[in-house]
This record gives C-alpha cells, structure tokens and sequence, in this order.
C-alpha cells in the first residue's frame, strides 16, 4: 500500500507560525461560486495569502534546519551549522523567518496568487481589484544578513505589540485599472482607497458579478515576462503591460457580443476561468485564449499576443505551412456564379492568418536568429474573433444520467432542501485547464470542472486557426462552430467516512479549482471543498497517441474506437466505498480527504501547489481554511520502455485483427521428437492485478483532515468509534486485496519458477548436445586442415610438372629466332663491348683532340718562332713550313670526317640492334 505521508520536515511545517490567523480583518460571504488559489510557489519560496497579506517563507530554509537538528542529534558532520536553541525538531523549524510583504495596494481580501514565470512579480487577486507586487530576488533572504540585495528591501522587525515573529519586506506594490473616486484625497490616500475593476461606478455595481475578477494569467510569450491577462465576469479580457502602465489596459478583447451582454443574456451565462497553452505548445494553441462559463460553454480567442512577444520563427513558418495547406484544400470550394463569387468561410479565415503570418515574419526579415522579439504595430493588434461555443461530441452524460449508488433515487426536492444556503447551482461549470501530451504530436486537451463534483476531458483533435474581429462590419464570417471531443468523465465525489450520507450529498463539493502537475503535462490536481484529487492520464493519454499515430485508416478508427468504448464504459458505474468508480480505480485518486465525519462540515482547500525541487523532494502543498498546511507525497513514477513496447505491440495487434496465440517458439535440441516448444504458462501475457494496476490508486490511503477543535478532544465518542471504525474497514479491505493479489501472484511465481527449472533442463539439454557437436566439428576441422596441406603441396608439384612439360614441347624461341638473337648479342659485343666500335671511336676522338691541341701549340710557337726570327735575322729557320702545315689540317680534317662518317654508322647499326632486341 503506498503511502501518501509527506516528509517529515514538511509536516513540521504545517506548525509553523506563518500559518496563523490573519492580522487584517476579512469580509465573509460571496455573490457567485470561485474558485481560490491561495498558494504560490517560485523554485524554493513558498507565498500563501492570508486575508489581506501575503506571507513569504523559504522552504529550503526549513528543510535545513530540520536537516541541522537531525545532524547536531545523529553527530554528523553536516557542513550546516546546528541550532543550538532548538531543543525539538519542531522548534528547529518553527525558527525559521518568515516574511510579510508590505504592500499598499494590497487593501482587499486576497482570493488568488499568481506568480509569473520569472518569478520577479505576483499577482495578488480579490474579488473587483488584481495588485501586482514587485517581490525580491530568489535567495535574498540569506544576502540580507551580509547587507546584500535584499538590504535595498528594507527589512523591518515587526514591533513587540505583534507576537508572530515575522519580518516586515516592504515591496513596491501596484493595482491595475485603477482611477480615484470622487472625494479621494490625492497621493498615498488615493492608493489605498482606488475602486480597482469598475472604477468611477456605484459601490453597488462595483460589488456586482459583472465586474467581479474571476482569473488572472500570465502570458507565456511575453518579452519581459510583464503581461498580465485579466478575466472579468461579464467576459472582458484585458491586457495589462506592468512595465508600461497599470491604470490602462494595452488590449481588451469582449467574449460576449453586444446582444449576448445584456442584462438578460449576462443573467444566463457568465465568465468563470479561462487558460491558454504554453510558450511550448504545438500549433496554434500557443497563442490560444479558452474562456469557459458558468454554463460550461466553452469559447476560444486566437490568437492573443502582448505588444511586446518574443516568439518562435520556427513555429510561426511551420503555422504559415499549415495555413497555406489550408488554403490550397479550400480553394477547391470556391466558385462564381452570375452574381458573385461564394467563398468558404474557412477559405477566408485561412486567408487572413496566411496574411497575418506573412505580416509577422515580415516584421524579423533578415535575421537568422531562432527566437523573434518583436513589437507588433497597431495593424497586427486586432481584437481576436471569439470562435464558439465548442460543440461536444459525444454528448458528456449529466450526472442524473450516471448510477453513483443507491441514493441516486432521491429527488430534486430533496436535494435541494439539502443544499440551501448554497450560493452556487450545482450544474454550473467553475474551472478549465489546458494540457498537452508529453509525445512530439502535442495532442492538446482540455478538462473542465464542475460543482457537481466531476470533471470532463475533452481531445482538442481539430484547433481553431487565428480569426480577427471585421472592424469594417463589426462581425465575423459564420462558421461551423468548433469542436471538442469526448474522452471521458472523472467522478469526484466524496463521501464521508464515518457518514451514511447519500451520494448526492457527497457531490456538493462547490467550486473545484484545477492545478496543472510541473512534471507531467497530463497529471492534474482537482481542489474543492471535500479534499484533493489527483488525476493521472498518462497511461490512456499514450494510447491515444499510439492510435492517431496509426498509418492505417482502418486500423487508426479501430484503435480510436476501441479506446473511447472503453473510456466510455467506466461511466455509469457503481461507486465503491471510497466514493470512486472504476475510473477512479484507474486513474483518479483522492490524496486528501477533509470531510471525514459527517456531522462536522467539510474543511475547503483554498489553493495548493507542486514542489518538484530535487532537494525538497516531490510534494504537493495544500491549503485548507482557515489557514491549516497539509503536505502529500507524490508518487514518482516513470514509463519503461518494455511496458511501452508491450501497450504499443498490443495497440498494433489489436488495430490489425491479430492476437499472441499464432507466435511459435521452435526447439533447437538434438533429437527432439516436438519441433514446436510449448511452455506450460498460460498462452495470454501476464496481466497485473485490477487492484494493483495504474499505480495502485484504489489502494493508496488519503491523508485524513480533522478540524483544529477536534483534535484537543478527549474521551470516546459514537462519532469518532465510527471514524475510526471506517477507516479500520476501509484498510482491511485494502489488506484483503493486496493479499489476493499476493496469492494469485504467487501463483504465478511458482508457475514461472517451475517453467524456468524446464527452460533450464531443456537448455542444459541442448548444450550437451551442442558441446558433442562441437567435438566432431573439431576433428573434422583438424582433418580437413591436414588435406588442405596436403592438396597444396600435390599444387606445387603439379605446377613444376607443368612447366617442365611447357619447356620441352612449347619452347619460348625457335631455331631460327635462338640463331638471330645470337648474332644480334655479338653485334651488340662489336659495338658496345671492351674493344667494340664505340670504345674505338672514343679513342679516336681523343686523339684528334689532342692532335688539335698540338696544333695550336705549334701554330703559336711557329708565330713566336717568325716573330723571333725576324727580330734576330736570318739565324733562325722555321721547322715546318706553311705547306707542310695546310697539309697537316687537311689530314686532320680528312680524318675528322671520317670519324664523323664512322659515328654516324655506329648510330645507325646501333639503332637497328635496338630494334632487333625489341623484335627478339
């Protein structure tokens, strides 16, 4: 059984003094239902409202000095210095400062905390006026010890008239949509009395539902994260830029016509909550505005940007892709006739969003940044059609329709004598929340809560496309109203353990208030009067996914069909003695019950919020009046991918007609008389138990309320026996359960032990046979190797054979050929051997060389013979004379041109000895 128990440390908390009654005097009773969320957190930093204050503390400050006690007692050596004064764990925490935030503009009861995704403001709403408070940066706290940032705040110690200890944080406060009364003093005085939403009209009509705020919501796109959206009743939705001006609205967009807001049509339906997707969301739900009614008509704005946005040009080309299709498919549906030409309402809706598109990415051209910020004009600022109501199909069934026990036959005048003093219709819708699938697809749905303790979710399968008011014609194109489809319905009833009070009873739960989970986009938390539930959708959520991702069309509309049947048969069924039905057991769980006794009233939850910070662990904080802390653990699960595999082979089978039974699982043992393995399990996958599955939701205990005056009480009582009989019972059960789903587990366990000790025979079986196997591969192997030398050695052999054989009957040259190239190799010898030709020619070149340069020896000492000769007379005779000498050159020039005739033979013969040494 899992337990819903909080860590220790947070319920410490719950006695910590921040929780005290307020200081400041608080109006009581309401005009119309809301729905309050009193509770805010920003990373570490818990904000609850108590009247007309904000109070502010750190819960890792108190997760800390839990932590300091537990170590100075266990003399561990944290690094976190213990607290000396502290004697109990309890007093450890109860240490811890808190806060209050001295804000001017905070003058009126505080029904909703809005902190936005910077965390640098917080919105502080009441019933006609919305405060933004400028709050201190995340960890001043500790800085304002060492006068860091948080000195700048100036910090004030409450005076000794007040006994709470806490510390006073004066912040810069501001109220929208403010202007002064008539007779209002000017300056601080103006502040503080300024009439907020409605000013300048009666007190009376101030105090009217027409005027009364209902919600507030931060825009996900904002540039500066400073846009604020503010829904009014009479369905004004207004847009408040805070870093430019809080007394006038940057935008404000009208939900009802001119018609539909009369007194008469107002007195018939009116504004309750609205949402929009994230700065993630897929398609056009990103700048999608959802405003529901009392009447549960849904309507939506798109699209709704700030002045100042900071979007993606990704997303803006994949919408101007889409858009285009659009209008590509519906130009098919336009044509002329005599008269005019007919154009498709969607044509024309389709091509204003492709022009918009076009106007937008215009306005970034040139840049290759992924994210845009931009400042749209005026011509890009038109007021967004609204595009409803949303058609439901199938119808949801009204809860007359579902059997929800015995009492079900009580009527109306019974119930409604039960329910006077009540200032809301039990049929009327308070709360609507947007969510998206954790998958790429981004399937978008919304669920919407109502009095009668239900909610329903619906699968946004077709969005709106962006569609602008006519201001030339002050209207819209008529088109065919939007769509929602039906998924299913969450039974939120809540009966009381120590009761006999009829289901219809257990329904008047009043408003309920839904709180999106931070780590899972399809977990919701449902806040009313009787507790907190918890819805999970992940597990349907997927299969959803895996049908419309089917390629199949045949196969997509089974799946899609087999999934709404079954979500569709978990209605009408009884409800258990927890007060839940079979959805309930699948996929809704109540975590906190705070009507356990029947004749004590039920305790509110006035607001709640998830901590997901890794220090401070998976928790969900809860407020309940009057101002009472309850903390819950929450389960951390995560999808395996085998378990997803599994649902998502099922999904595909079930789609294609085919089922297990056809898979066959062959026998690979030696000698085995049955090809086919047959195991001794059952054929169909092992199911988990019903009451263990989806969590185990039905047995999972919620954490039980009783009022703070019932507590002291001693002695025993019929009312408590009862309590505490109910709760005995109701564990019982659960034990009985978890002990029949032990058995048939256990069963299961043994078959499977016993299939594995025959997998494990037949195996070892097979392995045997395997290893014989193996031996005589081995042998075989070896012999194999030793032919294979063998056959090499045999291919040497035979190759040696074979060119002997070639040599003798197939010479290379025949006689003929063998006698030419003889006689080449000896005229190759006489030219180029030791005394062929050119050895010769070489000795004769050098010698004519020389001969040359005797020559010219002679020639000069016969000039220098002369030259002397003549000087001395005719003693001297020259010893050659000319004659002699012109003889000699020409012998020698004789001799040069027969050395040159010789060279060029040589050449010659040299050239055709090459030539036949090529032909050879």
């Amino acid at each position: 059984m899992a337990s819903m128990e909080a860590d220790e440390w947070l319920q410490l908390l719950a006695q910590h003094p921040i929780f005290g009654e307020p200081t400041t005097q608080t109006k009581s009773g309401t005009l119309m239902p809301t729905v309050r969320e009193r509770v805010a957190v920003r990373g570490t930093d818990l904000f609850i409202a108590v009247g007309r204050e904000v109070r502010w503390i750190s819960l890792k400050a108190c997760k800390d000095a839990y932590v300091r006690f537990e170590s100075k007692k266990l003399r561990g050596t944290d690094t976190l210095r213990a607290d000396s004064s502290a004697d109990t764990k309890q007093e450890a925490v109860a240490a811890v400062p808190w806060y209050k935030l001295g804000c001017e503009a905070l003058t009126f009861d505080i029904e909703r905390l809005a902190v936005n995704t910077s965390g640098k403001l917080l919105a502080a709403v009441g019933m006609h006026q919305v405060a933004v408070v400028v709050l201190p940066t995340p960890g001043a706290m500790s800085k304002s010890a060492r006068g860091g940032a948080f000195t700048a705040a100036r910090l004030e110690t409450v005076g000794e008239e007040q006994d709470d200890k806490s510390v006073w944080v004066d912040c810069r406060s501001m109220l929208l949509g403010t202007a002064p009364r008539a007779g209002t003093p000017k300056g601080k005085e103006s502040r503080r009395h300024s009439a907020g939403f409605g000013a300048g009209m009666s007190v009376a009509a101030n105090w009217s539902v027409r005027t009364r705020v209902v919600d507030v919501l931060w825009h996900p796109l904002s540039t500066n994260d400073t846009h604020l959206l503010v829904l009014q009743a009479n369905g004004t939705i207004k847009v408040f830029d805070i870093s430019e001006d809080v007394d006038s609205p940057e935008q404000t967009l009208s939900l009802f016509s001119a018609s539909g807001a009369g007194s008469a049509g107002f007195a018939m339906s009116r504004a309750v909550s609205f949402c929009m997707g994230s700065s993630t969301s897929a398609g056009w739900s990103r700048v999608t505005l959802y405003v529901l009614t009392n009447t549960a008509e849904l309507y939506s704005l798109c699209p709704v940007l700030p002045r100042r946005c900071n979007l993606d040009q990704m997303w803006l080309e994949d919408l101007l892709e889409a858009v285009e299709l659009d209008v590509r498919e519906w130009q098919a549906e336009e044509y002329e006739t005599s008269e005019c030409i007919y154009t498709p309402p969607e044509l024309i809706a389709a091509r204003a969003a492709v022009k918009w598109l076009d106007q937008i990415l215009d306005l970034d051209s040139g840049k290759s940044s992924e994210r845009m910020y931009l400042t749209l004009p005026s011509s890009l600022l038109l007021p967004a059609a609204a595009q409803g109501p949303y058609l439901f199909q199938p119808e949801p069934a009204p809860v007359a329709a579902l059997d929800y026990g015995s009492d079900s036959s009580e009527s109306d005048d019974e119930l409604d004598s039960s329910s006077r003093g009540v200032d809301f219709d039990p049929d009327d819708a308070c709360s609507v929340l947007y969510m998206e699938s954790a998958s790429g697809m981004g399937i978008g749905l919304v669920a919407i809560a109502y009095c009668d303790a239900r909610v329903e979710v619906f699968a946004d399968l077709e969005p709106v496309i962006g569609a602008w008011v006519d201001t030339s014609s002050h209207g819209t194109h008529i088109r065919d109203l939007p769509v929602l489809a039906t998924l299913s319905s969450v039974d939120l009833a809540v009966k009381a353990l120590a009761s006999c009070e009829s289901a219809k009873e257990s329904r008047q739960i009043g408003s309920v208030a839904l709180v999106a989970d931070t780590l899972s986009p399809t977990v919701f938390y449902a806040l009313h009067s009787h507790g907190v539930h918890r819805v999970d959708m992940r597990s349907w959520t997927r299969q959803l996914e895996r049908a419309i991702g089917l390629t199949s069309e045949s196969g997509r509309s089974a799946a899609l069909e087999q999934l709404l049947h079954s979500l569709d048969g978990r209605r009408g069924t009884t409800a258990d003695s927890d007060g839940h039905g079979s959805l309930a057991r699948s996929c809704v769980q109540c975590i906190i019950h705070t009507n356990p006794s029947a004749s004590r009233p039920a305790i509110p939850v006035v607001g709640a919020a998830v901590v997901d910070d890794i220090y401070l662990s998976y928790s969900l904080v809860a407020l309940i009046e009057p101002n009472q802390l309850i903390g819950v653990s929450l389960p951390l699960s995560a999808d395996s991918a085998t378990e997803e595999a599994d649902n998502e082979n099922s999904t595909t089978a079930a789609a294609d007609g085919s089922n297990g039974s056809n898979r066959r699982r062959l026998d690979l043992s030696t000698g085995a008389n049955d090809v086919v393995y047959v195991p001794r399990l059952p054929s169909s996958e092992y199911q988990v138990p019903a009451s263990l599955a989806d969590g185990s939701a039905s047995l999972q205990q919620p954490r039980l309320v009783l009022r703070d005056e019932s507590r002291g009480e001693s002695g025993v009582s019929e009312e408590r026996l009862k309590l505490l009989g109910s709760v005995v019972s109701q564990l019982r059960g659960q034990l009985s359960t978890v002990v029949d789903a032990h058995a048939e587990m256990r069963e299961r366990l043994d078959l499977q032990v016993q299939e594995h000790q025959r997998q494990h025979d037949k195996l070892s079986a097979i392995s045997s046979g395997f290893v014989k196997q193996i031996g005589q591969m081995r042998r075989s192997q070896q012999r194999l190797d030793a032919l294979r030398e063998n056959g090499q050695r045999l291919s040497l052999r035979v190759d040696q054979v074979l060119r002997q054989l070639i040599s003798h009957y197939q010479p290379e040259l025949t006689a003929a050929e063998h006698e030419f190239s003889q006689e080449v190799r000896g005229m190759d010898m006489r030219i180029n051997g030791a005394d062929g030709y050119y050895q010769l020619v070489n000795r004769l070149q050098d010698r004519v060389n020389d001969m040359r340069v005797l020559s010219k020896l002679l020639n000069a000492r016969a000039n220098t013979d002369a030259r002397r000769a003549s000087a001395e007379g005719a003693g001297m005779q020259p010893q050659l004379s000319k004659p002699a000498l012109a003889k000699l050159e020409q012998m020698l020039e004789d001799e040069q041109l027969r050395i040159k005739e010789t060279c060029e033979r040589i050449q010659d013969i040299s050239e055709r000895v090459d030539s036949a040494g090529d032909l050879a």
